[in-house]
C-alpha cells in the first residue's frame, strides 16, 4: 500500500471499515456535506440567507461583495480537502501509516496546477490567493511567513508519496457537477503522480510557487483592507461549514433541517422576547427579595437609549447589569437579531449572570470551558428553572450551542476567534448576528484589552462595555472607537447620583504592618462584625485563615477542586447573607467580580487601584451601614503575583484615601489622579493580522501566566474513571496544582498528560491545596 492507486476509496474522515466506508467519510461525502452545509447557512447568490447578510455586515463588508464572497467560499469547499487524496493521508487514516505533509497545506501546493489555476481564475470573482490562503490555514496550524508551509512531518521516514491523478480528476468532476454556480472544470488536470519535495520534482516546483504567491498575497493585504477583510470572512465561513459538515453526519443529524433550525431568518428575538423571558422574572425576584414593588432607576431607563456602541459606568450594587438588559431589549425593539450574549471575564460571573437572568429564558445557555458540570444541580428542586434541560449534545462540541439564543458566557468563549481559537470561530455564527454586553472591562488586562479594543475597530456588531470603574484613559481610547461613554454626569440621575455621591467608606492605611491588621480583624470579631479580607497570593490567604481557624474563618481561592470550589462560594454568600454574629472570610482576587456578599468591615493588602476599588465594592454595598463600611489596607511582604508597573500610583493613591471618608465618586476622582494614563500598545491578533495564513494562538488572548497543570487527585482516580466511562463531565475533580515547586503532579500512566495526578496529602476540603503537605503546615 504504497500509492493512491491502490485504494478502492478516498477517505476524508476515520471509519470502521476503510473497504466499505459510509458516505460521509468518504472525500466526496463529506466535501458534499460542507458545501450542503455552507449553502443552508449563507444561501446562494440569487437568495442569500439571513446569515450571509449579518455575516457581511459583520466583517464590515458592503452588500457588493457578496458575489465575490459566495464565489469564493464555494471554491474553497470544494476544493479544502482535495490534498487528502494523498497516499500519506490515505495510509494514515487507515491507521497504517503516517501523513507524511499536512493535507490542507497540500492542497494549497495543488491549487497550483494550472488547469486549476485557469478554472478559478477564469471565473467571474473568483480570486486563486483568497480560496489557497483560505483553504490552507481551515486547520489553523499554518505559520506565518511559511514557516512550517508544507513541510515534512516531525518524525516522518520517507519523502516521496504519490496521488492517484485519474481519481481526483474524476472526483472534482463528480463534485463540480453538483455545484451549478461554478463552470465546468477543464477536462484534465496534470497532477504529478509521484510526489517529493525535492529540487526538479514537479511537486517542489508547485510548493515554490505557492510560497511565493503567498508571501506576495501578504504584502498586498497590507495595502487593501477590503481584501483582507473578504478573505477573512471566506477563511472563517469554510471553517464553520467544514465543521458542520464534519459534525452533524457523526450524529446522524440532517444537515439542512438542523443548521434551518439553528439559523431561520423568522426566529429572532425581539424586545419583548427580553422583557418576557429576562427581565419579568428577574423583576418577580427582585420584588420577593425586598417585599417591595420593582421600579426602573432613571438611570436604567436612560442606559436603554444608548446608541449601538456605549459604555455604561457604575459602581457595584447599582443596578447596571439590569440597566445592561434594558438595552438589550431597546437595542432588539429597533433591530431583532437573532441572539443576545452577555459575556464575563470567569466562569464565577458568567455562572451568576446565567443564574440570575439567562436561565429564566428556556432558549439560554450558561458557555464556559466547564459549564456541563456548573449545570449539575445548579438549581434546587423548588426552583421552577430545575427540570429545564440546559445541556447540550457535547459531541457536537461547538456547534451544540448553535440552537441556543440567548447566552452568559466567558469573554474567551466568544472573542477568542480574535486568536484564531478554533471552538471560537465555530461560534462567530452566532456572533455574528447578536447584541452583546462585555462585563466587568476594567478586570481585562492589557492583551485582552487590546482584543475588546480590535473586536469594536474592525467589526460590526452592537457591544455595550460595562464596569463598575474605568481608568479615563481607557475611557478615551473607547471614546475613540465610537463609544459613547455613559453617564457623563451621574448629577443627571439623581438615585445614581444619591449612590455614587453618598459617603460609602473610612479608610485607614496600616502600612507595612499586618500584625495590625491582624488586631484590626479580632477586634471586629470580637464586636460580631462581619470581616472580609484579601490577600494577593493563595499562600498567605491558607496560612491567614488557618492562623484565624479558631474564629472559623472561611478561606476561598481558586485552587480548590472544582466540585469543592462551588461548595466553598455558596457557603460564603450563604454565610454573610444568612448568619448572624461575627464572621471572617480570607480570600484572594477571586472576591473581586464574582461575589455578592456585604462586609461590615474589609481588610486587604495594597494591589493595583482598580483592583482596591472593585474589593471595597464588597463592603457596605448596599449602603445600608449607618457606621459606613471600615476599609483599612496593608503592604504585603512582595508585589506579587503583580508587576511595579501594575502597582503605578498605588502608593500615593492610598496616602490620599488615609483617615478620609470617600464615596465612590471620590474614588473615580483618585482613579483619574493616580491610576495609570498611558496609552496601552496594541497586541497582535491573528485572525487580523497573520493574513495570508492562520495560526491558532488562543492563549495570547490574555496574558495569563501558566503557573498550574490541571490534576485530579491520586484518591480520586476510579470516580474520575466511572465518570469518564459514563460520558458524565468530570470537571468537578479538577484543580489547578502549582508547576512549582516541581514534583507536585505526576503524569498516569492510564490517563496520559492530561489530567495530571497530585497526591491528596496536599489537599484540605478548607483550605484547598497547599504546597506542603498537610502535616507539615504549622
Amino acid at each position: 500500500m504504497g500509492t493512491a492507486n491502490t485504494f478502492t476509496h478516498l477517505l476524508a474522515k476515520s471509519c470502521e471499515d476503510a473497504e466499505n466506508p459510509l458516505f460521509p467519510a468518504t472525500l466526496e461525502g463529506h466535501t458534499l456535506a460542507v458545501l450542503e452545509s455552507f449553502r443552508t447557512m449563507f444561501g446562494t447568490l440569487d437568495v442569500p440567507s439571513r446569515l450571509a447578510g449579518q455575516w457581511l455586515d459583520f466583517f464590515d463588508l458592503q452588500a457588493e461583495v457578496l458575489p465575490a464572497f459566495e464565489m469564493n467560499t464555494l471554491f474553497a469547499c470544494l476544493l479544502h480537502d482535495l490534498g487528502k487524496a494523498n497516499s500519506g493521508f490515505q495510509t494514515m487514516i487507515r491507521r497504517k501509516g503516517r501523513q507524511l505533509v499536512r493535507h490542507e497545506h497540500l492542497t494549497a501546493v495543488l491549487l497550483q496546477c494550472p488547469e486549476i489555476r485557469q478554472w478559478i481564475t477564469a471565473t467571474d470573482d473568483a480570486d486563486i490567493d483568497i480560496i489557497t490562503s483560505a483553504v490552507l490555514g481551515h486547520h489553523l496550524k499554518a505559520e506565518p511567513q511559511n514557516k512550517n508551509f508544507a513541510a515534512y512531518q516531525p518524525g516522518v521516514d520517507q519523502s516521496r508519496f504519490s496521488l492517484d491523478g485519474e481519481a481526483l480528476t474524476a472526483l472534482l468532476h463528480s463534485l463540480a457537477g453538483r455545484v451549478t454556480e461554478l463552470p465546468a472544470p477543464p477536462p484534465a488536470f496534470s497532477f504529478p503522480e509521484h510526489w517529493d519535495f525535492f529540487r526538479d520534482n514537479p511537486g517542489s516546483v508547485l510548493r515554490e510557487q505557492a510560497e511565493k504567491g503567498l508571501k506576495k498575497f501578504h504584502r498586498t493585504l497590507g495595502r487593501d483592507e477590503v481584501r483582507l477583510r473578504l478573505l477573512i470572512a471566506v477563511r472563517a465561513a469554510l471553517i464553520v461549514a467544514d465543521s458542520a459538515g464534519s459534525g452533524l453526519p457523526r450524529v446522524d443529524e440532517d444537515i439542512t433541517s438542523w443548521l434551518d433550525n439553528a439559523f431561520h431568518p423568522d426566529d429572532l428575538l425581539t424586545d419583548r422576547s427580553i422583557r418576557e423571558k429576562i427581565l419579568v422574572p428577574r423583576q418577580k425576584v427582585i420584588e420577593q427579595n425586598t417585599g417591595k414593588p420593582f421600579q426602573w432607576q432613571d438611570f436604567q431607563k436612560a442606559a436603554g437609549d444608548l446608541p449601538d456602541r456605549a459604555v455604561l459606568i457604575s459602581s457595584c450594587g447599582s443596578g447596571k447589569t439590569l440597566a445592561a438588559w434594558k438595552w438589550i431589549e431597546k437595542r432588539l425593539e429597533k433591530r431583532a437579531k437573532a441572539r443576545a450574549i452577555f459575556l464575563y471575564p470567569t466562569k464565577a460571573t458568567a455562572g451568576e449572570g446565567f443564574r440570575d437572568y439567562v436561565s429564566w429564558a428556556p432558549e439560554g445557555m450558561l458557555l464556559h470551558s466547564s459549564n456541563s458540570f456548573d449545570l449539575h444541580g445548579m438549581f434546587d428542586s423548588n426552583d421552577p428553572r430545575s427540570g429545564d434541560d440546559f445541556l447540550v449534545e457535547e459531541r457536537l462540541y461547538a456547534l451544540a450551542y448553535w440552537n441556543r439564543r440567548i447566552f452568559s458566557a466567558t469573554v474567551h468563549q466568544f472573542l477568542g476567534f480574535l486568536q484564531h481559537s478554533y471552538r471560537s470561530i465555530c461560534l462567530l455564527p452566532l456572533l455574528a448576528d447578536s447584541v452583546v454586553v462585555v462585563d466587568e472591562v476594567h478586570s481585562f488586562d492589557k492583551a485582552l484589552f487590546s482584543a475588546l479594543k480590535q473586536l469594536l475597530e474592525m467589526f460590526n456588531l452592537p457591544v455595550l462595555c460595562m464596569t463598575a470603574t474605568l481608568p479615563k484613559q481607557r475611557q478615551r481610547e473607547l471614546a475613540e472607537l465610537g463609544l459613547t461613554i455613559f453617564p457623563q454626569d451621574t448629577k443627571a440621575f439623581e438615585n445614581l447620583h444619591e449612590k455614587s455621591s453618598a459617603p460609602r467608606y473610612r479608610v485607614h492605611s496600616l502600612g507595612e504592618y499586618r500584625e495590625d491588621a491582624e488586631a484590626t480583624v479580632t477586634a471586629a470579631l470580637d464586636q460580631g462584625k462581619k470581616v472580609l479580607w484579601v490577600v494577593n497570593t493563595i499562600d498567605r490567604c491558607q496560612e491567614i485563615a488557618r492562623r484565624f481557624e479558631y474564629a472559623k474563618a472561611i478561606c476561598y481561592h481558586s485552587r480548590f477542586k472544582l466540585e469543592d470550589r462551588k461548595e466553598r462560594h455558596k457557603t460564603l454568600i450563604s454565610a454573610f447573607q444568612e448568619q448572624p454574629g461575627p464572621l471572617l472570610a480570607v480570600t484572594t482576587q477571586v472576591c473581586e467580580m464574582s461575589l455578592d456578599l456585604d462586609a461590615d468591615i474589609l481588610v486587604s493588602e495594597a494591589a493595583p487601584i482598580t483592583s482596591m476599588i472593585q474589593r471595597m465594592g464588597r463592603c457596605n454595598r448596599r449602603l445600608e451601614n449607618p457606621d459606613l463600611g471600615a476599609v483599612y489596607f496593608y503592604e504585603p511582604e512582595d508585589n506579587l503575583p503583580y508587576s511595579d508597573e501594575d502597582l503605578l500610583g498605588v502608593k500615593d493613591f492610598l496616602a490620599a484615601l488615609d483617615g478620609q471618608t470617600v464615596s465612590q465618586e471620590r474614588l473615580e476622582e483618585l482613579l483619574d489622579e493616580f491610576g495609570d494614563s498611558s496609552r496601552e500598545t496594541e497586541r497582535y491578533t491573528a485572525f487580523l493580522k497573520d493574513r495570508a495564513w492562520a495560526q491558532a494562538r488562543e492563549k495570547e488572548l490574555a496574558d495569563i501566566k501558566e503557573t498550574c497543570y490541571q490534576a485530579i487527585l491520586a484518591e480520586d482516580n476510579s470516580r474520575y474513571w466511572q465518570l469518564r466511562n459514563a460520558g458524565d463531565p468530570w470537571d468537578g475533580l479538577i484543580l489547578p496544582v502549582p508547576k512549582y515547586p516541581e514534583g507536585l503532579t505526576w503524569e498516569n500512566e492510564r490517563i496520559g498528560s492530561f489530567p495530571r495526578v497530585a497526591s491528596e496529602s496536599y489537599y484540605d476540603k478548607k483550605y484547598g491545596f497547599s504546597r506542603q503537605p498537610g502535616e507539615l503546615i504549622i
